[in-house]
């Protein structure tokens, strides 16, 4: 009976270690904008911020807000994702 338990335990690890996974490159492929003072800035899933456009009176600080904006962005939705595919656990250290 422990055996079965423990294949069990074991099938649902690898499902969502598969599931992880797929999260991952899902998570690379989005974008997330954000604006503030002339700037807009881009960032993916992986928290990558790949692009910034600004208007050329734009200050340091709506730089930093634009990015700070849309990388919460993408950390509150892979949290979220994360959540999901983990089937509603907490899993520590993933976001």
């Amino acid at each position: 009976m422990i055996l079965g338990n423990f294949g069990d335990m074991m099938k649902q690890a690898k499902e969502l270690q598969q599931n992880l996974k797929k999260l991952k490159d899902e998570l690379a492929h989005l974008k997330y904008e954000a604006e503030a003072g002339g700037v807009k800035v881009v960032v993916n899933g992986e928290m990558e911020i790949l692009d910034i456009m600004a208007a050329p009176n734009a200050e340091i600080k709506n730089i930093k807000e634009a990015a700070n904006q849309a990388l919460k962005q993408a950390k509150d939705d892979a949290a979220e994702k994360l959540k999901k595919a983990a089937g509603g656990l907490s899993l520590p250290g993933l976001t």
